[in-house]
Formats: C-alpha cells, structure tokens, sequence
C-alpha cells in the first residue's frame, strides 16, 4: 500500500494548498488509472443522512485490484499486436493478483453507494480528497489541514481524516472501484478464449473489466463501511 499512501499524503498537500490560496476546491494531480467513461455519482459533504452503512475510517486500498487493471490492459495491448504468450501471461498476472489473498481482499469490499442494497463486492484501489464548493478558508481549518497533513506522513490516516472532521473541514472523497467477483470471472473466461483462439471475444472479457470501473464520491462524513467495519 505504500504508493497508495503516497498519493493520500499528496492530497492532504494539496488541500493545504487549496486553503492558504483561498480556492475552493482541490483534486489530487496524481496520473488517473481510471477508464474513460468511467461512472461517477457523487454524494456531498453536505448529505445530512447517508442511505447506507458509514465508517469513520479512510478506506484502505487494494494494491491487488490496481495490479489487476494494469495487466488487463497490457494484455489487451499484446492482444492487439498479436502477441499471444505476452497475452497469457499478463493475464496470468492479472488474475493471480485477484485471486491470491482472497480473504484479505474481502476485508477491503464496499458496496456500491448508489445502490442501497449493493453487494458489498468493489475494491477501492486510488482516491483523492477535495475540498467543496462550501468551503471558506479561514486560520483554524488551515491549522487542521497542516496537523491532517503531518498525521497523513506519519501514516496515521485515520486520525488525520478525524482532525478534519472534528475542525468541520467541509471535504469530499473520491474513490474509484473494481467489482472483485465480476472481474474474476471475466478473466477466466478471457483465459479460455485464448486457449480456444477466440482472441477478439477475449478481449471484449477484458475491456468490460476496464468499463465496470466505477468513482463514487461521498462526504467525510459518509465514507462507506468497508469490509467487517460495520
């Protein structure tokens, strides 16, 4: 998780930034792995109420879920230039990375936030923060976000995101997520269409892995409960 905690560190930078510069709102200016097309729903900071069960923790992410895009999509680059052996073994890779560690994966399950009774089968696998268009900077949330920021480098995330919800940081977080079982069968399935030399439908497995990516964005205060947090 140490490049992940890297770019939850360059957020919290980035938020300092936001609130000594007056701007009223921040995103994280790390390289997105997100597909284009990719489906958004967002849920303010201001959401009274939550229609689903929340946590106070940051969400942990999955390196395993990161890896698994990253094969999926040099994969289909073999594909593309048949390169078959290339192929097969970037999708070995893939589905080892979701595969090994199973029950470790499940403690990082959340379920769909659009969908009050979604399966809690997604892995948060990069995020960024940003402040609201509410937020108004004053010398007591800069103080927060620079205590949030040394909390952050030390790796305590947890109480860093409790710093700035005590000081009413008006914050959002964003996360983008792969569903688990949905993405395991589609690259066995892929894996089969190799074998069978069926490489066009292969790939099509493969890209709906890329399309079933999702970003959910929720308030500090509706973080989604996160595998057995609840």
């Amino acid at each position: 998780m140490k490049t992940l905690n890297k770019r939850a560190v360059a957020a919290i930078a980035g938020l300092m930034t936001a609130a000594s510069l007056g701007v009223t709102a921040f995103a994280a200016g790390t390289e997105t792995t997100v597909p284009e097309n990719t489906a958004v729903v967002t849920k303010t900071a201001a959401d009274a109420t939550s229609s689903y069960a929340t946590q106070k923790e940051l969400l942990k992410t999955a390196d395993a879920a990161l890896a698994t895009l990253t094969n999926v999509r040099s994969a289909r680059k073999a594909l593309f230039n048949n390169d078959i052996e290339t192929a097969k073994t970037d999708l070995a890779k893939a589905t080892k990375a979701l595969t090994e560690g199973e029950a470790d994966l499940k403690a990082l399950h959340v379920a769909d936030t659009d969908k009050t009774d979604g399966k809690a089968e997604y892995l948060p696998f990069d995020m960024s923060m940003m402040l609201t268009d509410n937020f108004q900077p004053t010398a007591e949330n800069k103080e927060a976000l620079q205590k949030a920021g040394s909390l952050m480098q030390s790796g305590d995330k947890d109480n860093a995101i409790e710093v700035l919800r005590v000081a009413s940081v008006d914050l959002n977080i964003s996360a983008a997520l792969l569903p688990d079982t949905p993405s395991a069968a589609s690259l066995k399935k892929a894996a089969e269409m190799i074998d069978g030399k069926n490489f066009f439908g292969a790939n099509l497995e493969l890209k709906a892995i890329e399309d079933s990516v999702i970003v959910r964005t929720f308030g500090i205060n509706a973080i989604p409960v996160q595998g057995n947090a609840g």
